[in-house]
């Protein structure tokens, strides 16, 4: 059958080749990008299907950690997935020439990958086949998730798929996987990041399947900070396992930073980008570099046609000519004729790059008397090249949860008789319109006092502005004439039609006045109350809250489309919201 290609794109290079049809790497005319091209040449409109199931996976896929798809094309010929090309290694790479990674690049690692997989959950995908071989480690040291074939094609019980060394018990048992089958096998790669083998080593399947299955988890062969990691992540039980992704990520954010301090990703990082040049080093496959520097090409070929076949084997195992192509050209597939990631390796590695600020959940880890805080969990930023700004925006993404630790701290250490049990104080955030210049959280505050008492913690909102750390009022976010008699009346009526639990609305909503837009008075602190009324910024629409401390009016809110609430809030808000 002759090879078509896309219209719009340069071949530079085929990568790899199977019986689906081949990868190429490409320039995209019109702009220079460097991209991989997945082609389908096999005329079974089941695998086409599946083909296409993938693209649309993957465009749903929208994270920095995992590989982004550029476009889909069908054709008579054939069909064509352009996904970007990575700058970087395979973590299987890095593995096979370091043997194992510091702790902090492990967890670095085990982060990245974890909130790449937290994202194909939340959109119902779980991927079945986390192993090195589907991580790429970039030039910066950061991390993205790649091929998720699997994942596509073999969800069914009764089917046992994977890779032995990282299949949870579940798999082994031809039962559906679920979103900690995932958490279960990203463990098992951080495990062998941070010893150099996997926790569980076999010569046949039924072995691996005892193992997996049966087995003592060994976590005594991590360093002690991570050691629970390690034992929740391996649990044999799904139910004993983080539910999925995004929630083992928290837990490994409250351990990292009590183990290796608050800059522990950002020296993960930069360990995992030294580790990456250094294979580049060895590696110098520099033919887009040669182009530029005459006879490089010549040099670089005869360098790999001599040595780098042989050592790229040992890297990658066997049947290299589906793993590793064009030694010469610096691209390189890695993970089989299915992956669809290209590595571009360098003669100099890049300078790392500044990650942008990147909104994320962490766990509260300061210890506090008479309080279990055990479940809360508060907003952050990581990233960007201005640590003092991130501090701004942090301490005022974690306000809220201060005022209420601060709270509970008070109103427990004042009963008497003194409490025999802490007061258990938890924090819900929901992140509502995050970038590219604003961030907003609504914080649910749940409590369990020590002693009886009809109280509730109100819902709290903020609003904070990435490029200062400012944390914004509701009066900053609304229009100045909204938080006024008639300003109120107006927002009353817009509200009406879309009101819900009547009852709960009336005691919430009737006799709102301008002071409500304002902070309260302390109550058991020197800190304000939050405001009763608050506005709540989501993509879809400005959600009105309106939540009292104590039992009145726990919480409701009321979610206005933003096309009748443009004019209650402020020109500058409008123009950050969403078209």
């Amino acid at each position: 059958m002759d090879e078509w290609s896309l219209n719009g794109y340069t071949s530079l290079r085929e990568l790899g080749r199977g019986g689906f049809g081949r990868v190429v790497l490409a320039r995209h005319d019109a702009s220079g990008t460097h991209v991989a091209i997945k082609y389908l040449h096999v005329p079974d409109e089941k695998f086409r299907s599946e083909f296409r199931a993938e693209a649309r996976m993957l465009r749903g896929l929208q994270d920095p950690h995992v590989v982004r798809l550029f476009d889909y094309v069908e054709t008579p010929q054939g069909a064509a997935i352009v996904m970007e090309a990575i700058d970087g290694v395979s973590l299987r790479a890095l593995l096979h020439e370091r043997g194992n990674l510091e702790p902090e690049a492990a967890l670095a690692v085990l982060k990245g990958s974890l909130l790449g997989l937290g994202a194909a959950h939340r959109v119902g995908v779980v991927h079945r086949d986390y192993k090195p071989a589907n991580v790429m480690v970039g030039g910066d040291g950061q991390s993205k998730l790649i091929d998720f074939g699997i994942a596509l094609r073999s969800g069914d019980s009764g089917q046992i798929v994977g890779t032995p060394p990282y299949m949870a018990p579940e798999q082994w048992a031809g039962a559906p996987a679920s979103p900690s089958t995932d958490v279960y096998a990203a463990t098992c790669v951080f495990f062998e990041c941070v010893t150099g083998r996997t926790p569980y080593r076999a010569d046949t399947m039924a072995a691996y399947r005892a193992q997996h299955t049966m087995s003592p988890i060994p976590a005594d062969q991590v360093p002690e900070p991570v050691r629970a990691l390690v034992e929740r992540g391996l649990a044999k039980h799904p139910q004993g396992r983080p539910p999925g992704a995004a929630e083992f990520a928290a837990e490994l954010e409250e351990a990292a930073t009590a183990a290796y301090g608050p800059e522990w990703e950002s020296n993960g990082w930069r360990r995992l980008a030294e580790a990456a040049a250094g294979l580049a080093a060895l590696f110098p496959f520099a033919m887009l570099v040669a182009k530029v520097a005459p006879g490089g090409g010549a040099h670089a070929g005869a360098v790999a046609g001599k040595a780098g076949h042989g050592v790229l084997t040992k890297l990658l195992g066997g049947n290299v000519a589906t793993k590793v192509v064009a030694v010469a050209t610096g691209a390189i597939v890695v993970g089989g004729a299915g992956a669809a990631a290209i590595v571009l390796t360098q003669h100099k590695p890049k300078k790392a790059a500044v990650a942008p600020l990147r909104v994320e959940l962490a766990s509260y880890n300061r210890s506090v008397t008479g309080l279990d805080l055990s479940g809360a969990r508060y907003v952050q930023v990581s990233g960007g090249k201005d640590a003092a700004l991130r501090g701004r925006v942090n301490a005022a993404l974690a306000a809220p949860l201060e005022w209420a630790v601060d709270e509970m701290r008070q109103m427990t250490a004042k009963h008497q008789p003194p409490c025999t049990k802490p007061t258990v104080l938890g924090a819900k955030p929901e992140i509502g319109l995050r970038g590219p210049h604003l961030v907003t959280v609504r914080y649910e505050l749940p409590k369990e006092l020590c002693y009886p008492l009809d109280f509730e913690l109100p819902h709290v909102t903020v609003t904070v502005d990435l490029r200062t750390g400012q944390s914004l009022t509701g009066e900053q976010v609304f229009a100045s004439g909204t938080p006024t008699t008639s300003g109120i009346a107006t927002l009353m009526r817009r509200v009406q039609p879309h009101t819900t639990k009547p009852d709960l609305a009336l005691v919430c909503t009737e006799g709102t006045e301008p002071a409500d837009f304002r902070p309260g008075q302390p109550f058991n602190t020197k800190r304000p109350q939050p405001p009763r009324v608050s506005p709540f910024l989501t993509p879809k629409g400005l959600d009105v809250t309106w939540s009292h401390v104590g039992s009145e009016c726990p919480f409701y809110s009321v979610t206005l489309p933003y096309s009748e609430a443009k004019d209650l809030l402020a020109p500058n808000i409008v123009a950050e919201l969403p078209h």
